[in-house]
């Protein structure tokens, strides 16, 4: 009966010592007994699936000649045809004038807008600053 009272006392001991015999007994145990049990990947299947898949790869690719300089080629920029807008811009960056950017500037803000578009949103505006005025009267009526 005594031993049993004792036996709660050693049970924070099981982990670890399981863990240290482990750790001895293992490198003894038989690799065929490890790969059987599935805890170890089988060396040879492993040869074989990499034969078989080397087997199995697709063919090298042959490519023509003109293909073979296309893909060469095909990272290089195209040369830069340097347009009127290019030759405009660069001129104004030399003489700091940029005038001809705002009348085009203009003339896209035209074109892009749409008649009377502006007037509702100034409308908008007055009738919002209108009511704030409104609000202002009844806070004079508390004061009193």
């Amino acid at each position: 009966m005594a031993k049993v009272k004792t036996l709660p006392r050693f049970a924070g001991w099981v982990g670890p010592i399981g863990v240290g015999a482990l750790w001895f007994v293992w490198p003894a145990v038989d690799d065929g007994w490890k790969i059987e049990m599935g805890l170890k990947a089988d060396p040879e299947a492993a040869a074989k699936a990499a034969e078989e898949a080397a087997a199995a790869a697709p063919k090298k690719v042959e490519l023509s000649p003109e293909a073979v300089a296309k893909v060469e080629g095909a990272y290089k920029a195209h040369e830069h045809v340097e347009t009127d807008d290019d030759k405009l811009l660069s001129k104004a960056a030399s003489t700091g004038d940029f005038t001809f950017l705002e009348e085009k500037w203009e003339a896209f803000a035209e074109k892009s807008t749409r008649p009377g578009e502006d007037d509702d949103e100034d409308e908008d505006d007055e009738d919002d600053d209108e009511d704030d005025d409104d609000d202002g009267d009844d806070d004079d009526d508390d004061d009193e």
